[in-house]
C-alpha cells in the first residue's frame, strides 16, 4: 500500500504522473486546491484497514466517501484520488466485484468529481485485468469503458481498453468484432500517447483490418503512418512489420510496382543489410516485383538504378542479376529460363506467404513476352504476323492480345493489318508532325546551300589571289 500514501502506483504502464496529460494542458488540469486534507486521508486510511478486518467494509467505505465528499469541494486532488483508490481496493481484496464496478461508475459520475481522481482509479482498475479470468475481465473493462467514455483526459486509457476488448475477441476467434472495435479509435490524434505505442497501435489496426479483408480501410489506416517517422534507429522493427502488412494490401490491388518498393525499403533497414539472409531475401523479391511490374518510364529508371547501386548484393544472386539483364538488353528474351528452377522456388512464386503464385508466374512470362515485342519494334519497321509469331513464340491471337496491350498502354505505337497479315510499328504522324519535319528539312536544306555559297566564294577568291600572284611574276 506505499503507492497509496505516496499518491503514485509502484510503476509500470498504468503509473501515475504528478501531470494527468501535459498535451491537453487546461483540459487535464483540476482547479487549485483550497485546503489540504492530507492528514485526515492518512488516519482515515489506517482506520479503514483496521475496520475492514473487523469485518466493518460498509462502514469504513461509509467514512472514506464521506471525507471524499470534502475533498472533492476543496479540489484536493491527491487526497480525493487516494480515498477514491482506496474505495476500490477494499472491495478488490474483499472480492466484492459487483460493488467494486459499481462503486467504480458511481464515484466518477459524483458531482465535480477531480479528473485527477478519475484517472488514477482507472489505472487501479487496470492493473487488475492481467490477474482476472475471462468473465471478470469482460466485466470490468466493460465498466472502465463506460467510465473514460466521452472523458479527453482518460482517452489514452480508452484506447488501450479497446484494444484488451480486441485481443480478447481476436483470441475467439471474431476477427470481424474485434477490426470493428480498433479501428474506430483515432489514435493518431492522441498527443499524450507515445510515438512507439501509437505506431504499434496503428499496426494493430491495419493487421486486423487485413485479417478481415477490408482493404479499403487498409489504405485510410496506413495513410496515418508517416514513412519518415519508420526511419528512426528505434522503429526498425516497425518499420518492416509496416511494409509487409502494405506488401499484403498492394498484392490484392495487382500494383506490383508499389510491391516492389515496399521492399525496397525492407531491404534499405539497417537491421536487414546487416543480415545476410533477410538482405538477399528482401532484395530478391525487390528484383523479382520489379520485373512483374508493368513496363514505363519509372519501372525502367528502377530497373538501371537496381544494376548500378546493387552490383555487390547482386553478385550474390546470380541468378537474379541475370534477370535484369535481361530486361536491360535490347535483345530477345529466352523463355523458358536458363535459372528457371531457383526463380520458380523463390517464395514470390509459392502461395505462402501470399496466395497467387501461379497468377504471378503468368505474369513473368507475359513481361518477357512485352520486352520481346518491346525489342522487335526497335529493330522493325514493318513485319509479318507469322514472322512475329515465330519470334515471341506465340500463336497468332496470343501475340496480337499482348501487342493490343502494348498499344493502348502506349508503350509501343503499331498498326495491325490482319487481311494482309502485316504489323506496321511508330507512331502515326499528325499533319503538325509533317508540317514540323517538312520545316525542318527546308531548313536543312537552305543551311547546306548557304554553306556551299560560302565554299565556292571562298574558292574563288582564293584563286583571283593565285592568279593575281601569277600575273606578276
Amino acid at each position: 500500500e506505499d503507492w497509496l500514501k505516496t499518491g503514485r502506483p509502484a510503476g509500470g504502464l498504468w503509473a501515475m504522473a504528478d501531470n494527468i496529460n501535459p498535451v491537453l494542458g487546461n483540459l487535464a488540469k483540476d482547479p487549485k486546491a483550497t485546503e489540504d486534507f492530507s492528514k485526515d486521508v492518512e488516519e482515515i486510511m489506517s482506520r479503514s484497514d483496521t475496520m475492514t478486518k473487523a469485518g466493518r467494509l460498509e462502514e469504513a467505505v461509509e467514512e472514506i466517501l464521506a471525507l471524499e465528499k470534502k475533498c472533492r469541494m476543496s479540489c484536493d486532488g491527491i487526497s480525493t484520488a487516494k480515498l477514491l483508490c482506496k474505495v476500490c481496493q477494499l472491495y478488490f481484496d474483499a472480492k466484492e466485484w459487483s460493488k467494486l464496478r459499481e462503486h467504480i461508475v458511481l464515484l466518477s459520475k459524483k458531482r465535480g468529481q477531480l479528473k485527477r481522481a478519475i484517472t488514477d482509479m482507472v489505472h487501479l482498475a487496470m492493473g487488475w485485468l492481467d490477474g482476472l479470468d475471462k468473465e471478470k475481465k469482460l466485466e470490468l473493462i466493460g465498466t472502465l469503458n463506460e467510465v473514460t467514455e466521452g472523458k479527453i483526459f482518460v482517452e489514452v486509457e480508452k484506447a488501450r481498453l479497446s484494444k484488451l476488448l480486441a485481443q480478447i475477441k481476436e483470441a475467439d476467434g471474431d476477427i470481424e468484432a474485434a477490426a470493428n472495435l480498433m479501428q474506430e479509435v483515432q489514435v493518431e490524434t492522441f498527443g499524450a500517447m507515445e510515438r512507439r505505442e501509437k505506431t504499434e497501435y496503428i499496426l494493430d489496426q491495419i493487421r486486423l483490418v487485413l485479417a478481415k479483408k477490408d482493404f479499403v480501410r487498409t489504405q485510410i489506416i496506413s495513410k496515418k503512418i508517416n514513412p519518415k517517422l519508420l526511419d528512426a534507429e528505434d522503429f526498425q522493427d516497425l518499420k518492416i512489420q509496416y511494409y509487409e502488412f502494405m506488401v499484403t494490401y498492394w498484392l490484392h490491388e495487382g500494383k506490383f510496382l508499389d510491391v516492389c518498393k515496399c521492399y525496397l525499403a525492407i531491404f534499405d533497414t539497417p537491421s536487414v543489410q546487416k543480415d545476410e539472409t533477410k538482405m538477399k531475401a528482401a532484395l530478391t523479391a525487390h528484383t523479382l516485383y520489379l520485373t512483374l511490374a508493368m513496363f514505363d518510364n519509372e519501372q525502367s529508371d528502377m530497373l538501371n538504378k537496381l544494376m548500378t547501386t546493387q552490383a555487390k548484393n547482386l553478385d550474390k544472386v546470380p541468378a537474379f542479376k541475370n534477370l535484369i539483364k535481361i530486361f536491360l538488353r535490347k535483345e530477345l528474351a529466352p523463355w523458358p529460363l536458363a535459372d528457371e528452377a531457383e526463380i520458380r522456388s523463390h517464395p514470390v512464386f509459392q502461395d505462402t506467404p501470399h496466395e497467387g503464385a501461379a497468377a504471378r508466374w503468368t505474369m513473368l512470362k507475359k513481361r518477357l513476352v512485352q520486352h520481346n515485342i518491346k525489342v522487335i519494334s526497335e529493330y522493325y519497321n514493318q513485319i509479318h504476323s507469322s514472322r512475329l509469331c515465330e519470334l515471341l513464340g506465340l500463336s497468332d491471337k496470343e501475340a496480337e492480345a499482348e501487342l493490343s496491350e502494348l498499344v493502348c498502354s502506349k508503350f509501343v505505337y503499331a498498326k495491325i493489318d490482319r487481311p494482309a497479315g502485316r504489323i506496321t510499328f511508330g507512331q502515326k504522324q499528325t499533319y503538325i508532325d509533317r508540317l514540323n519535319d517538312w520545316s525542318s528539312s527546308i531548313g536543312t536544306m537552305l543551311d547546306l546551300v548557304e554553306n556551299t555559297c560560302h565554299l565556292i566564294q571562298k574558292e574563288q577568291m582564293v584563286h583571283a589571289a593565285r592568279s593575281k600572284i601569277k600575273a606578276k611574276k
